[in-house]
């Protein structure tokens, strides 16, 4: 099954929240209420940055590639050992002035995913990583190649909403959910080649972060 693309500029998770504020803030408006006008005007454009949902157009045709699933800045760069296996680790934070919708890192299948609900700590909260809300997918590649991503909320009002299935298949570049704001680790492949470095910018579906070795 293909996943339904979500191609609004407006996230359909965003509907509703927007449409009430919308309807607060005219309230307001013809009320000449100016206090309560300009604080919903101000929450109103707050959700349309945080709920909007861009066109992105892929021009990497390469298989080997590994695309960005979120937009954010690179926080670093390292291997780390999962399973009893080598892997590179990719560190990505994203703040709610990034776009929120992730976005699949290669044409592949959706091999499993799970969801942890939680709380929203600070990520510099010792508890963060055992209480914050946290989602881990595994992405296998047509070619067989697998990696790991995991999502985490850091401080913010917004739950993480995967839009996937077990065995699903994806196009590069395709929505699977939603992170407002928070940490995205990714786990790929020792063999692989990673592209970007700590402080860079990413962004979902565009910026290669990594390629896998040539067969």
């Amino acid at each position: 099954m293909m996943i339904q693309n979500d191609t609004f500029i407006l996230s359909k998770r965003g509907w509703l929240p927007v449409a009430l504020l919308a309807t607060l803030f005219l309230f307001f408006t013809m009320t000449t209420l100016h206090l309560f006008q300009f604080i919903s005007g101000g929450f109103l454009i707050g959700l349309l940055i945080v709920y909007r949902n861009p066109e992105r157009t892929t021009t990497i045709n390469e298989s080997n590639s590994i695309l960005s699933s979120v937009d954010g800045i690179v926080l670093g760069v390292e291997e780390t050992l999962i399973n009893e296996k080598m892997m590179k680790k990719v560190t990505v934070l994203n703040s709610l002035w990034d776009v929120s919708m992730l976005r699949a890192p290669f044409d592949g299948v959706v091999d499993g995913y799970q969801i942890r609900h939680g709380v929203s700590l600070p990520l510099y909260s010792p508890l963060s990583d055992t209480l914050n809300e946290k989602a881990v997918l595994s992405f296998r590649s047509m070619n067989g190649e697998e990696i790991y991503i995991e999502h985490m909320s850091d401080q913010s009002c917004f739950s993480i909403a995967i839009e996937a299935d077990n065995e699903q298949k994806m196009k590069e570049g395709c929505r699977y959910g939603f992170l407002a704001k928070g940490r995205t680790i990714f786990y790929i492949p020792n063999s692989a080649t990673i592209t970007v470095h700590p402080g860079g910018n990413v962004r979902a579906g565009e910026s290669v972060i990594g390629q896998f070795a040539s067969a």
